[in-house]
């Protein structure tokens, strides 16, 4: 293949967790933004999890069922997630590990094979090698997810990085982490910041760097696919983000 953008990643993008215990979905229930009663074997839940602020720490996919939830995760967040959610499973009834096996990416469905909704694209767990993750990763900023990399972790309500277009977060369930946070958002409806997607002229810039107009900064880069950047501005129009130009071709969603 040519150099560039799928040499700098590694090669295992994402990672699953397992959450396993009499308690594991209701357990997640008060801090993913989707609803897991909504929970299949077949096809994962796009999801997020916020801190107390509203603020994305992690976003990607949950599927199981009440016993035994699995979520899908860019690798990066996985401290993350563990330190954050770690402070209150010591009150549940459930655990959460490091699955052993590896996990696969197809754009074509299998026998095991989970749907990644909205991407189109399918992962099967515990296969004998890691594959297609750089793959996956393009397809996900093609289709205008984010799943939030440690370095813009913490950075963004989920409405800022498309999260609601893309059926992540439900406005119908109890209580989560951060909720009221995020529902005074999407009903006062004062997010400035919006996802957008760009076609890169240029060196593909990196997760977390700022997006300028002129010489404000209008934003930051919160996604890099194929021959796509997503990034969360202020403005519409041709931005730069270092020597490289960003002209936009429509929002996700």
């Amino acid at each position: 293949g040519e150099p560039g953008h799928a040499d700098v990643r590694a090669m295992t993008a994402f990672a699953v967790l397992d959450f396993a215990g009499a308690d594991a979905a209701s357990f997640l229930q008060g801090y993913a933004t989707a609803d897991l009663d909504e929970l299949r074997q077949d096809s994962a839940l796009p999801t997020a999890f916020c801190n107390i602020k509203g603020r994305v720490f992690a976003s990607g996919w949950a599927v199981g069922e009440e016993r035994r939830v699995r979520l899908v995760m860019h690798r990066s967040v996985v401290a993350t997630i563990e330190s954050e959610l770690g402070k209150y499973l010591l009150f549940a009834k459930s655990e959460l590990t490091k699955p052993k096996g590896n996990l696969s990416f197809a754009a074509e469905a299998s026998a095991d094979a989970v749907a990644l909704p909205p991407t189109g694209w399918f992962a099967t767990f515990d296969t004998p090698a890691d594959a297609g993750h750089g793959a996956f990763a393009d397809a996900c900023a093609a289709a205008g997810f984010v799943a939030v990399e440690q370095a813009v972790s913490q950075a963004f309500l989920p409405q800022m990085i498309g999260l609601t277009d893309a059926g992540a977060v439900s406005f119908a369930k109890g209580c989560y982490l951060g909720q009221e946070v995020v529902a005074r958002a999407e009903h006062r409806g004062e997010v400035k910041q919006k996802l957008r997607r760009y076609r890169c002229q240029g060196e593909l810039p990196t997760i977390g760097v700022n997006v300028m107009d002129e010489d404000r900064k209008a934003g930051i880069v919160v996604a890099v696919g194929k021959d796509v950047v997503l990034a969360t501005t202020r403005v519409e129009g041709a931005l730069t983000v270092g020597a490289s130009r960003l002209t936009a071709t429509d929002t996700p969603g």
